[in-house]
């Protein structure tokens, strides 16, 4: 009889997207019957992480909203749609459609919206799904996340149901949706992902290089692995994104996994040979090869051997340099202002710049993994993107 939805989005415009939906099938008692959740690719930006909770690396390999319409439509068709906060749903969803060349019925005309009832049924109570929940003493343990929302909506729902008389004031409406009518949109073509799914730790690459491939052919092909190595390295940290293209070119030039090893290791000497060259090695420099090896699944026994005086000088690989008047781009939604990292730079010496162009040196990002139209082009350009957290750190490594 119900459908019970939510949408988590990457802001509040029509023109922002939806990066997350969740819908149950409510019976006329009140039981939940189903449930269906998953996130989507927005194609950009995710917006207020601190929110939503949703990071680029969850959505990364989600399907996009035009690969889950038809499975959303057909659970919403023939039943009255219910939302806290059924006008903005409504339009958000409505507006997805739209850029698929879809017309849907408007929902808020149609439907159930637990927020304007709230004063019906919650007389006195702010009208926000917490406060609304709470007083109808529903628990709601990950607000903001879709599924979690929904149930929490459906519980709501149950309660208005129970504080009604036989027939609820919106029984009307029962007939009007089954007069709707919905576009017909293939079912089937992605499976949804769950928060969490696209994710890595950033050491996960190795393990998903293939064991046996010819012998590591000589440069520029190991060059580009370990320039591409050093950028992602930048701010010690291995994104989700950086993973996968560290893996793909590994492929693409035959890098096997012993072979992607040896250069890592290779790698992690040079890094030791520059610790060592004023003859002594301070904690800092040990806690960041450390930190180094182990995101390159290195062990501490590697960084000892590293830091051993050799022979022959290991020879340092490419290595990306940022310089004072350099070029810095900010993306993303920040929990401080942008005018605060921006001011920051700017005193450490950096141009701070609203676009990417090819003399871009750097992008930092509010999430490493940004989709965002900036961090996609940078990364087309070779050109490194970081997460705010590395910012004191590249900050104390500028030339």
């Amino acid at each position: 009889m119900y459908a019970v939805f939510d949408l988590e989005t990457t802001g509040l415009y029509n023109r922002d997207r939806i990066v997350e939906v969740a819908i149950a099938h409510v019976d006329a008692d009140g039981h939940v019957t189903d449930r269906w959740t998953t996130l989507v690719n927005p194609q950009r930006d995710v917006g207020p992480q601190p929110l939503h909770g949703i990071r680029s690396a969850d959505v990364r390999r989600a399907p996009t909203f035009a690969q889950i319409a038809g499975e959303v439509l057909a659970r919403l068709a023939g039943r009255i749609p219910v939302a806290h906060n059924l006008s903005f749903d409504g339009r958000m969803l409505a507006q997805e459609c739209l850029r698929m060349g879809l017309e849907i019925p408007r929902l808020s005309e149609y439907g159930v919206c637990t927020m304007s009832w709230a004063s019906h049924f919650l007389p006195g109570v702010q009208r926000t799904l917490a406060h609304c929940c709470e007083a109808a003493g529903i628990g709601n343990d990950r607000p903001h996340e879709a599924l979690s929302d929904v149930m929490a909506t459906a519980e709501l729902l149950t309660f208005y149901l129970g504080s009604t008389s036989v027939v609820p004031p919106w029984d009307d409406l029962r007939a009007l949706v089954a007069q709707l009518e919905w576009p017909a949109v293939p079912i089937g073509a992605a499976e949804p992902v769950r928060r969490g799914a696209g994710a890595s730790d950033g050491a996960d690459f190795l393990a998903r290089l293939v064991e046996h491939l010819p012998a590591v052919p000589d440069p520029p092909q190991a060059d580009m692995y370990l320039a591409l190595l050093d950028r992602a390295l930048l701010d010690r940290h291995v994104s989700a994104t950086e993973s996968d293209e560290l893996v793909g070119l590994a492929l693409d030039m035959g890098i096997s996994r012993q072979a992607a090893i040896e250069l890592h290791r290779g790698y992690l000497g040079a890094l030791a040979a520059a610790a060592l060259e004023d003859g002594v090695v301070t904690e800092a420099e040990r806690d960041d090869l450390g930190r180094v090896a182990a995101l390159l699944s290195l062990t501490a026994e590697d960084v000892d051997r590293a830091l051993q005086p050799a022979e022959a000088p290991v020879a340092a690989p490419s290595r990306f340099a940022l310089r004072r008047g350099d070029t810095v781009v900010l993306t993303g939604s920040f929990a401080e202002s942008k005018q605060y990292w921006a001011e920051r730079l700017a005193e450490a010496g950096l141009h701070v710049s609203g676009t990417v162009t090819k003399k871009t040196g750097l992008v930092i990002a509010a999430d490493p993994d940004s989709m965002s139209g900036k961090a996609t082009k940078a990364r087309r350009y070779g050109i490194p993107v970081v997460g705010v957290e590395a910012v004191d750190l590249v900050l104390a490594r500028l030339q």
